[in-house]
């Protein structure tokens, strides 16, 4: 009789990756989409400045020897609202995926730690961070500069109706409105007091100049609260966004499966934060838009 066969042990089911890998494939063409328009949105953003005396920063801290200096400051204008919109909404639509991919790579590091693993971890959970950063960063900027705006427009109408009560509702707001752009915009008195009478009409005027400085008083000391949170922390939030940025560089640097051209984004992106994070001329403004665009084309990777 023939020797009977052994059976052979069943086949250990394989993990299936294709819905992480669908998950992931999902993320990266949000992110494509997303840094697309993040990249047109900073660079409107980015034309939304005007240069002021003092000391040039990196965050919140002073650069030595760079007291005296021109420096860059966003103007609060209606360009500059919905160009923050944009950026905070691109933002917001690539968190989800983010968080995902950082949540996978920190279970498959514990399932299986290596430096391989650790490091694609560390990589997305810094990418995570970059993201959710931006987000906190968009927002705070883009409520404080609308809240200024409401805050500005709604004193100068009461004013305004206050002290010429017979003008129509359609006046009241136009002046408003008028006075609320000059002042947010950091016009001078003599400047949103004229514009302000200008829209007002023939008799009105007094009553307008009136409206324009309660808009300007309404933005003393920095404005709403928002606004001023958003004055106080969005410097350091600069800083935290580089910190993370230059992780994921390092992390993707050191990945050996990465291709070349997702190391050089990556290095290009990590080093337009760090000067997007200044409050230099040119090096500022250039760094932010630097940053965004290597990053929609490293997603191409």
């Amino acid at each position: 009789p023939q020797p009977r066969a052994e059976a052979k042990p069943a086949p250990r089911p394989q993990p299936q990756p294709q819905q992480a890998d669908r998950f992931e494939q999902a993320h990266n063409s949000v992110s494509q989409v997303a840094n697309g328009a993040k990249s047109v949105s900073d660079a409107v953003a980015n034309t939304q400045v005007r240069r002021a005396p003092g000391p040039q920063k990196f965050g919140p801290w002073e650069i030595p020897g760079r007291a005296n200096n021109a420096t860059v400051e966003a103007v609060n204008t209606r360009g500059a609202r919905w160009a923050g919109a944009a950026g905070t909404a691109a933002s917001v639509a690539q968190l989800p995926g983010a968080a995902y991919l950082a949540a996978r790579d920190t279970r498959d590091f514990f399932r299986n730690p290596s430096g391989a693993t650790a490091n694609k971890a560390a990589g997305s959970l810094a990418s995570a961070a970059s993201t959710g950063l931006n987000v906190v960063k968009g927002g705070l900027e883009l409520a404080g500069n609308v809240s200024n705006y409401r805050a500005a427009a709604n004193a100068a109408r009461t004013a305004f109706t206050q002290n010429a009560p017979e003008a129509a509702r359609a006046v009241a707001n136009r002046v408003a409105s008028t006075a609320a752009r000059e002042a947010v915009e950091g016009g001078s008195r003599q400047v949103v007091r004229a514009a302000a009478a200008r829209v007002a009409g023939e008799g009105l005027e007094s009553a307008a100049r009136l409206g324009a400085n309660a808009a300007r008083g309404a933005l003393h000391g920095g404005g709403t609260a928002v606004a001023k949170a958003a004055g106080r922390f969005a410097p350091g939030l600069n800083v935290a966004i580089a910190v993370a940025d230059t992780a994921v560089a390092v992390s993707t640097i050191a990945d050996p499966k990465a291709s070349p051209g997702k190391k050089i984004t990556a290095g290009i992106t990590a080093l337009g934060s760090i000067a997007a994070a200044t409050n230099i001329p040119v090096v500022s403004q250039a760094g932010a838009v630097v940053s965004t665009v290597s990053s929609f084309v490293g997603s191409f990777f």
